[in-house]
Formats: structure tokens, C-alpha cells, sequence
């Protein structure tokens, strides 16, 4: 007993002492965007590269050594490979880029001989994910979300009366939406009905419910169908106030939060996104003066911020590979505690063990009827 015991306590020892040595290493990063690019794309690409730098001076302070390789690469195939033959970037943890889909093989085939985490921060095309295990795609496809929001709709709006709105105005993607939600809370045995726009009050009648609360649902992401459905909505709310109504809308409906925030407040509104950043928040109101100081200006208003998203994504990879090791990164990033600025990762690996990792994180951004903003997760 004796024995176990003292050899347990020397592997304790022993682990503790190898996670104190890597503590103590260099953590290299290299960017690969096109920084030089004069357009507000390119400014994109220097805010990241901002939130980047800054993410870097955080975990510096916490005791680990940064080296920052940072090149403009260009936005052709050519000016890439010019950029890999530096002999620098052979060393390195981990690629933030590249920015251009005609870049992604080049990268993607560098990243696989070296054994580089290449992390995608944009929306940038990439069928090598499914094949190049060392690849993090950040922007995925709206799809690969589809099964993670619906796990959070039966959770969160559970019991309610699901009511899908035909705006009548084309809209591929919201219909897709709208559609596969449809078909899984109908497979679930939630109750669903359907209600047209420009509908009667008859209309109304047959698709709300007076005892459940009413979730509508509507199948164009705009900013002008989302008026005209609510519209329609308040003026029979008005007439008919004992009926509870939800919305729950998309990512896009939080670039209209500034002119819709009373209506999503009234409405109880859920919003599905990767992403989201309060504005309120003690942590974001201080990064952005930070951002200020360091930078002599005020960040865009875009969606997402890049300079939030470039602090996101560095803090979460320097700082998991600071403290997790590069050999065990991969297996164990899950424990990584996160306190984002607007970002959430949850990274999982596509099909097989030579498949990559896409970022599948969603949640659901709850504006109460008490006018405060809740995470669902």
C-alpha cells in the first residue's frame, strides 16, 4: 500500500513537475493575413491583428514567453508560398490565416509536413478541414450549428406552442433554417403550427395558443419582414393581450439590436449566434479603452469585432498551449476555462481522427422581459 502510494505521489510529482517546465517555454505564434491590404477588409485584418497583440501582453503577464511571427502574405497562391519559405515559421505552435481561399491548400499542405495548428479566424472556405487534422475552422457553415440550436430550443422554450411564419420574401438560408427546426421539433412531438404573413385574425387564431407560450419563428432573416411580422403580432396582442409571445430570430437580428431592443425586450426574444459581445459588460467596456490607448482609436462597428474575435482566438490557443503543453492541447482543450470577449470556442474534430476542427459553439442570446440580456448555453 506503501508503495502505490509513494509511486502515485512521484508521478504527481513528476507531471507536475514536466506542466512547470513547459510553463516556462516559449509559445510561437505566426500570422499569415494580408496586413498591408488597403481597404476596409484590410482594416479587418489589423484590428485581429490588434486584439492579437493584445491578447499577447495578457499572457505575457501571466508568465509565459510569446515569439510573434508576423508577415503580410499577400492574397495570391504565389505571394503564400514566398511567405512559407521563411524558415521561421517552421518552429512555430500555431498560424493565425490565412484570410483567401486560393491560399488555403498551400497553407493547409505547410501546416500537415510541420505538424502547425492552422487556425481559420474567417469566414474562408476550406475543404481540407476533413482531411487535414491539424486545421480550426472558427466560421463554419450555418448548418453545422443546426443540430446545437435545436438542442437548445427544446431545452430553453420547452412546452410552448412553435409558431413558423411565412414571410412570403425569399430568403434561402432562413427558409433552410426554419425548415430543419420545423422538421425536428415536429419528429420530437412538439406542437408546431404555421401562420402566413398578411394572415387574418382567423388566422392568428388558429396558430396561437392561449394556454402555452407562443414561439414564432420566422423564415427570412430582414430587417423589414421582421417589421412587418411584428407588426401583425402586436396589433393582435393588443386586441388579444392574455397570450404569451416569444420571437426567436438570427444572428443577423443582433446588428438590429440598437432600433429593435424594445421590441426584443417586449417579445421575451431568443437570437441564435456563434457569437455575441455586450456592449454592458464591465470586461468589454475595459478591453475597449485599453484598445483605445494602445491604439489612438476607436474600434469599427462590425459584426463580429474583429478585435475582439483576434483577442478571443489568441488568448484561447497561447494561453491553452501555454498551460495544457502542445502534446496535449489537442485532447484536453476542453478543460480550458473561457471568459470571452465575444467568442466562445467549442472546437470538435470532423469525421474521422484525420479530420480537422470546426468551431460549433452556439448559444442563445435572451433579451428578458426585466430589459436584461442572458447567455443560454
Amino acid at each position: 500500500m506503501r508503495q502505490r502510494t509513494k509511486a502515485f505521489f512521484l508521478t504527481v510529482v513528476l507531471c507536475a513537475f514536466s506542466l512547470t517546465l513547459w510553463a516556462q517555454a516559449t509559445v510561437k505564434v505566426g500570422v499569415l493575413l494580408p496586413l498591408k491590404e488597403q481597404s476596409a477588409r484590410g482594416m479587418t485584418f489589423i484590428e485581429f491583428y490588434r486584439g492579437l497583440l493584445m491578447a499577447v501582453d495578457q499572457v505575457k503577464q501571466e508568465g509565459t514567453n510569446i515569439d510573434l511571427y508576423a508577415f503580410d502574405c499577400g492574397t495570391s497562391e504565389t505571394s503564400m508560398r514566398q511567405t512559407l519559405a521563411n524558415p521561421q515559421l517552421a518552429s512555430v505552435n500555431v498560424i493565425f490565416g490565412p484570410a483567401d481561399a486560393v491560399q488555403v491548400a498551400s497553407l493547409s499542405e505547410y501546416c500537415k509536413q510541420h505538424r502547425i495548428r492552422m487556425v481559420l479566424p474567417f469566414n474562408t472556405p476550406c475543404s481540407q478541414v476533413h482531411t487535414n487534422p491539424w486545421i480550426y475552422q472558427v466560421g463554419v457553415a450555418q448548418e453545422l450549428l443546426y443540430p446545437g440550436i435545436s438542442t437548445l430550443v427544446m431545452k430553453d422554450l420547452q412546452n410552448s406552442n412553435f409558431v413558423f411564419y411565412h414571410s412570403g420574401e425569399k430568403d434561402e438560408r432562413g427558409e433552410s433554417f426554419s425548415n430543419h427546426l420545423m422538421q425536428v421539433l415536429r419528429l420530437s412531438n412538439m406542437q408546431t403550427t404555421t401562420l402566413a404573413a398578411g394572415g387574418d385574425e382567423y388566422a392568428y387564431d388558429r396558430a396561437f395558443n392561449q394556454f402555452r407560450q407562443n414561439v414564432v419563428i420566422s423564415d427570412n432573416r430582414s430587417l423589414s419582414s421582421l417589421n412587418k411580422m411584428l407588426a401583425g403580432i402586436k396589433d393582435y396582442q393588443a386586441r388579444y393581450p392574455q397570450y404569451k409571445i416569444v420571437l426567436f430570430g438570427y444572428p443577423e437580428w443582433l446588428t438590429y439590436a440598437q432600433t429593435m431592443i424594445r421590441d426584443y425586450y417586449q417579445f421575451d426574444t431568443r437570437i441564435f449566434s456563434a457569437y455575441y459581445r455586450n456592449p454592458l459588460s464591465g470586461r468589454v467596456v475595459k478591453f475597449e479603452q485599453r484598445y483605445r490607448d494602445n491604439f489612438g482609436s476607436q474600434s469599427r462597428l462590425s459584426y463580429p469585432r474583429a478585435e475582439s474575435l483576434g483577442y478571443d482566438l489568441g488568448y484561447y490557443f497561447m494561453h491553452g498551449l501555454a498551460t495544457l503543453g502542445p502534446d496535449r492541447f489537442e485532447t484536453m482543450q476542453g478543460t480550458l476555462e473561457q471568459q470571452p470577449l465575444q467568442h466562445t470556442f467549442r472546437f470538435e474534430r470532423l469525421g474521422t481522427e484525420n479530420g480537422g476542427f470546426a468551431n460549433i459553439n452556439v448559444q442563445l442570446v435572451h433579451y428578458t422581459t426585466n430589459n436584461t440580456i442572458q447567455i443560454v448555453r
